[in-house]
């Protein structure tokens, strides 16, 4: 089905494709007729899962990820891809456990969110629940440590800048807002 209000994929031109992400330089025909012979694309041919994880005093588990990327020690919530023949709920409790040592209970669907839809497609379900038994194994490759925080900590290191994780702060504010266990 045809939509007049969308952009129109002419041609596609493949820069690189893998398991894990994907370039492509599209040619696309604007609404208004306008074409732009290279507009590039991200492609991630797995959808994401992020989870905010409460304990029983409402506090929310963090971890400090190693991001290569940005070189940054950065302050977030557990995520990750859904790998094949995974649900989205187990892939959040998979991704918490594989982060935190923590395995959660009264799991719920939050929102779903594309985090950077002007260039790419990647697609992340954010998902809240409560920790059910903690261990202190976590993945010290990605890993650096974990911690426990208070929303009112939360909420100031977010005023502060304290992490730049456009998926931790979105999911952390919907969390705040809108889970109840």
């Amino acid at each position: 089905m045809e939509n007049r209000n969308l952009p129109e994929r002419l041609a596609r031109d493949v820069i690189y494709e893998s398991d894990y992400v994907c370039l492509y330089a599209d040619r696309v025909k604007l609404p208004g007729g306008y074409i732009i012979e290279k507009y590039h694309q991200i492609h991630y041919p797995h959808e994401a899962v992020s989870i905010v994880v409460f304990n029983e005093k409402d506090e929310v588990l963090l971890i400090q990820s190693r991001r290569y990327t940005v070189m940054r020690l950065e302050w977030e919530i557990p995520a990750g891809r859904v790998e094949d023949g995974e649900t989205k709920e187990d892939a959040a409790r998979r991704e918490c456990m594989e982060e935190t040592g923590c395995t959660v209970k009264d799991l719920k669907f939050l929102c779903t969110q594309y985090p950077s839809n002007g260039m790419s497609d990647c697609t992340c379900h954010v998902f809240a629940a409560r920790v059910d038994r903690e261990s202190m194994e976590f993945d010290e490759d990605e890993v650096n440590m974990k911690k426990w925080v208070s929303k009112d900590q939360v909420m100031e290191m977010l005023r502060n800048n304290e992490t730049k994780c456009g998926v931790s702060i979105l999911a952390l504010l919907f969390a705040f807002e809108f889970y109840e266990a």
